[in-house]
């Protein structure tokens, strides 16, 4: 995926439909994004976390952060994906915030609102302007972290954690679960028991789900022929990789290819 300059505003609606991905599949970006949601009930997992999310919540996802989300009963909101900027001043962990409050909604709705209009308007300036507005919304979340505890993470969600992340950033080294598992010092049955019981998926199918993203941002986003990216991606062969990918998304890695 290309790496954001500005950052982009779009509605629920709009970012998932335009998702390379099913966005209730396993997912990570090179780049920050934001999620306001206004109207609807879903859940999201995050780094191998299961919370559910309703109206006025904010997700912030840092980059290289496993994650994927289902929204129910017509969503509504806007999502904002960030420039990966270190002198932004955005969080480096991920957070779910609760706007309780009108004024809290009101200073988010109003922060995005106007960034989304600056982004709009090609002004002299609009680089710095923009930035700006992302520190804002930084120091919105960072306000918002202050008024909700954070509690401590137990043994088995430090490794689900680290798995999420060496998943995230390790994907396309070809590794088995079973490497996966050896670097994180539990066995692979471990490792299974803990994701199926933290998100219901098998260990081995989260890992699946990131590597079938890859495949699908570098068909979109990129002339590589198949066979590089199924060896890129650690596949033994194209016709495997053709195969599993197929039983993914319904289509072959060419057919796949021609909906950019």
């Amino acid at each position: 995926m290309t790496r954001q300059i500005l950052p982009q505003v779009e509605t629920l609606a709009t970012h998932q439909r335009s998702e390379a991905w099913r966005t209730d599949a396993a997912q990570s970006l090179d780049h920050p994004i934001l999620f306001w949601i206004t109207r609807g009930q879903g859940r999201i997992m995050v780094d191998c976390r299961m919370r559910g999310i309703g109206p006025n919540t904010a997700i912030f996802i840092p980059p290289h952060t496993l994650f994927s989300y289902e929204m129910f009963a017509s969503p509504q909101g806007m999502v904002v994906s960030l420039p990966r900027d270190d002198t932004s001043g955005l969080p480096r962990k991920p957070a779910l915030l609760k706007a309780s409050s009108v004024q809290m909604q009101s200073e988010i709705t109003g922060l995005i609102d106007a960034l989304s209009r600056e982004l709009g308007e090609l002004r002299p300036g609009q680089r710095r302007a923009v930035m700006a507005y992302v520190m804002m919304l930084g120091v919105w979340i960072d306000r918002a972290l202050t008024g909700q505890p954070q509690g401590e993470l137990g043994k088995s969600e430090r490794v689900l954690q680290k798995f999420s992340h060496v998943v995230s950033i390790g994907h396309r080294d070809g590794k088995s679960l079973g490497e996966f598992a050896a670097d994180l010092q539990v066995t692979p049955t471990h490792l299974t028991r803990l994701t199926q019981n933290a998100v219901g998926k098998p260990a081995s199918a989260l890992l699946q789900e990131r590597v079938i993203q890859a495949a699908c941002e570098a068909l979109l986003h990129t002339d590589r022929p198949v066979q590089d990216i199924a060896e890129k991606l650690g596949f033994s062969s194209p016709a495997y990789f053709t195969r599993a990918f197929q039983a993914h998304t319904g289509k072959s890695p060419s057919a796949f290819r021609k909906t950019r």
